[in-house]
C-alpha cells in the first residue's frame, strides 16, 4: 500500500540515513542480511518460502530488531506462526464495520513525523462511546492497531518508532466491566507486539485522563507491561502540557495542535481504503506457518507465557 497517498508524510533521506546510523547499518549490509534471512527461512520447514521480493520487508525487520540478525530470525518465525495461531488478529475490517467502530473510536496514524523523524498515532473515545460502553469492540481495536503496525514496517522510509497520544476524556466505569470481560484478547494482542512486530514505542501520552482511567490503568494494563513501557506512560492535566511534548504543528486542533485536519476527518479517511486494506491483506494470506511442520511443536504453548518484554528503545 501507497502510505504517502494515505497522506502520510515520509522520512527524509538525511531521517533515513539517521536511522541506519542510529543501528550501526548500512544499506549494502542490510541488503546482504536480507538474503542471509530469506536463506535461512528457506531452510525452516513450517515457514514460508520467500523471494528476492521480500527483500526491502526483511531489511526492515532487521533494523526495526536493532539491526540484530539473530533477533530478526526469532522474530520473524514469530510473525508467521501467530498469523497461523491467530489469524483473527490478521484481517482487515469491511467498509461496514470501519465506520461502525468510527462512531465509537477514532484513530489512526497522524499525516506529519516529528522532527526527529517519529510517526504519532492517536486514539480518542468518543462520547456515543461514554453512553454506551459495551458498543467497545476490543477486538477491532487491536486488529487495526496491529495492521497498522504491519504496514509501517512493511513500507520503506516509514519511521520504525512511534509515540501513542490516548485522548480518554470520555472514560466511564462501564468500560472497566468491558475490557476485563475481553482481557484474554488484550494479553494475546500484546504478545504479538511482543514476540512478532518490533515497532519500537517512544512514548505513550494520556490526556484529558479522569482519576477512574489512571486507576483503570494501573491496575489492569500496567501489570502486563514492562517497566521501560511503563516509565513511557505520560499523563497529561491539560492540551497545553502535550503541546510542549510533541510540536503543535503535528497535532490537530483538538490535541491543541494546529492542524486543518480533525480527528475524526483523519479517521474516516483510512476507512475509504477498506478494500484496498483488504486486497493488502489478502496478498499476505500465504505469510503464515504451517504449525504442523514446526519442529519443537510444544513451544508454540510459550506464545501464551510472559507478557514482559515488548520490544522498546
Amino acid at each position: 500500500m501507497d502510505l504517502v497517498a494515505v497522506g502520510l508524510d515520509e522520512l527524509t533521506p538525511a531521517q533515513v540515513d539517521k536511522q541506519h546510523e542510529e543501528f550501526g547499518a548500512t544499506p549494502e549490509q542490510l541488503k546482504q542480511d536480507a538474503e542471509t534471512l530469506r536463506e535461512w527461512i528457506a531452510m525452516q520447514p513450517h515457514l514460508p518460502k520467500l523471494t528476492e521480493n521480500e527483500d526491502v520487508w526483511l531489511a526492515r525487520y532487521i533494523l526495526a530488531s536493532k539491526n540484530s540478525l539473530e533477533r530478526s530470525k526469532k522474530r520473524i518465525e514469530n510473525f508467521f506462526t501467530v498469523q497461523s495461531r491467530w489469524p483473527e488478529y490478521f484481517r482487515a475490517p469491511t467498509v461496514d464495520e470501519g465506520i461502525a467502530f468510527a462512531e465509537f473510536i477514532w484513530g489512526g496514524p497522524l499525516p506529519l513525523l516529528t522532527p526527529d523523524g517519529t510517526r504519532l498515532a492517536f486514539y480518542k473515545f468518543t462520547p456515543a462511546l461514554a453512553a454506551d460502553p459495551q458498543n467497545m469492540n476490543w477486538m477491532m481495536f487491536y486488529m487495526l492497531s496491529l495492521g497498522y503496525v504491519q504496514l509501517q514496517l512493511t513500507t520503506p522510509r516509514q519511521p520504525l518508532r512511534i509515540e501513542v497520544i490516548l485522548d480518554i476524556g470520555n472514560y466511564v466505569m462501564g468500560l472497566n466491566t468491558s475490557f476485563v470481560a475481553h482481557l484474554a484478547e488484550f494479553r494475546r494482542f500484546l504478545k504479538c507486539l511482543q514476540v512478532a512486530l518490533p515497532l519500537h514505542v517512544r512514548r505513550v501520552h494520556m490526556v484529558n485522563a479522569p482519576s477512574m482511567a489512571v486507576s483503570a490503568l494501573d491496575k489492569l494494563v500496567r501489570p502486563f507491561l514492562p517497566e521501560k513501557i511503563n516509565q513511557r506512560i505520560v499523563t497529561h492535566d491539560s492540551l497545553e502540557s502535550l503541546a510542549k511534548s510533541i510540536p503543535h504543528y503535528c497535532l490537530p486542533k483538538e490535541l491543541g495542535g494546529s492542524m486543518e485536519q480533525s480527528l475524526k476527518d483523519i479517521t474516516l479517511k483510512w476507512t475509504t481504503i477498506a478494500e484496498e486494506c483488504e486486497a493488502w491483506y489478502e496478498s499476505r494470506q500465504w505469510m503464515r506457518a504451517d504449525l504442523s511442520l514446526r519442529p519443537n511443536a510444544k513451544e508454540i504453548n510459550g506464545l501464551d507465557g510472559t507478557f514482559r518484554k515488548l520490544i522498546v528503545d
